[in-house]
């Protein structure tokens, strides 16, 4: 503003007054209109003149962000976690004590004396006279007996590197807690052509979905995916294996009802897929249903009409049993069935391994297992 009002009142000629000193009076009417700051043209000097200094300003905006990033970010990005997490205590304890003691600090006079002491550290007389009694605080650490004053000289850093590895003495913060640890799981899938033996299952693949008669990528006619031997199953990237061998899931039930999956059947103690005996152990198999269904007689008398019946009473006695027998068989739970309802042309079961986490591992071979919910 003092230009402006210089510019409405300005001095009077230097002829008009016999001093050698100006006379300037603020007295009287403005002499001059105000100066109003227009636009410059995009083709003019001032445009390019002004073009030049937002640059000069940004390449100063950008050189001051990289240096307080060169600064900061060693500290807060946890590259040494000792260091980072005392630091980030610090801070926290800071502002808990502020909270309870801001009102008891003279905050204009830390303002006031903080201020000051940043300017006059960028003079360059202040910055000479702190390294030369950082120099003479050390050179007498050394000229004078060493046994009393090497504590002194040790603590003075001399780069750095020496600073930091002195506050990393401070950081002494025990973060070597266990691996957290969780559950894999992966699905072995057999398939067998449709009218042969039980013998004729063939592996397929290792997939992470069991691929059952209901799942999307089944119904959009996808093939499943996955890996062909056991040996090529990864862990997940940032795990890595704890336990050395794959464990079969023999209760199939489980993850069956957990996920929901219908139409297939599963085994059960004692009963296999055929609905003989098992003597050995159980397999943990879980196979499609077939999609053959045979008529009933509502479905015949619902394509045919009603037709009268000349039943005896015996008959219809036996029928209305055959009846009820039907309904009982339809009312059973059909995912636990066995004999009587046949075998698809898929089958799976779960294996199950554990891992622990680790730090990531370098860009390699993407075929993984899956994570369970189970920890």
């Amino acid at each position: 503003m003092v230009p402006a009002f210089a510019t409405r009142h300005p001095p009077p000629p230097n002829t008009s007054t016999s001093s050698t000193t100006p006379y300037y009076s603020y007295d009287g009417p403005a002499l001059a209109p105000a100066r109003t700051i227009k636009p410059a043209p995009e083709t003019s000097k001032d445009f390019l003149r002004n073009m030049r200094d937002l640059q000069n300003c940004m390449a100063d905006f950008s050189d001051a962000h990289d240096a307080a990033i060169s600064v900061i970010a060693p500290l807060t990005n946890f590259s040494n976690e000792k260091l980072s997490s005392t630091l980030f205590l610090g801070c926290t304890i800071a502002i808990v004590v502020l909270f309870i003691s801001a009102h008891l600090l003279p905050l204009k006079i830390v303002m006031l004396v903080g201020g000051n002491a940043l300017v006059l550290s960028i003079h360059p007389t202040v910055g000479q006279f702190l390294s030369g009694l950082m120099q003479d605080m050390t050179g007498d650490s050394i000229d004078t007996d060493s046994d009393d004053n090497d504590g002194l000289a040790s603590s003075v850093p001399a780069d750095p590197s020496a600073a930091m590895s002195a506050m990393e003495k401070l950081a002494d913060i025990s973060l070597d807690t266990y691996p957290e640890e969780r559950e894999v799981e992966i699905f072995e899938l057999q398939h067998r052509a449709v009218g042969t033996s039980e013998s004729g299952w063939e592996s397929f693949l290792f997939s992470h979905a069991p691929y059952d008669p209901l799942s999307p990528s089944r119904i959009a006619g996808d093939r499943p995916r996955g890996c062909r031997f056991f040996e090529d199953v990864r862990a997940p990237r940032g795990w890595a294996w704890k336990s050395k061998k794959w464990e079969l899931d023999l209760d199939c039930r489980e993850w069956v009802v957990e996920r929901m999956i219908t139409s297939v059947g599963f085994e059960v103690p004692g009963v296999n897929a055929e609905g003989n005996a098992i003597v050995g152990e159980v397999g943990g198999w879980v196979w499609d249903l077939p999609q053959t269904r045979q008529e009933s007689d509502d479905d015949l008398t619902s394509a045919y009409g009603d037709l009268p019946e000349t039943l005896s009473p015996k008959q219809s006695k036996s029928k209305d049993k055959e009846k009820k027998a039907n309904a009982n068989a339809k009312s059973r739970d059909w995912e636990e069935g066995n004999a009587s309802y046949g075998v698809g042309e898929w089958r799976r079961r779960r294996w199950v391994r554990v891992v622990q986490r680790i730090s990531l591992p370098p860009e390699g071979v993407v075929t993984y297992s899956t994570l369970s919910s189970n920890t």
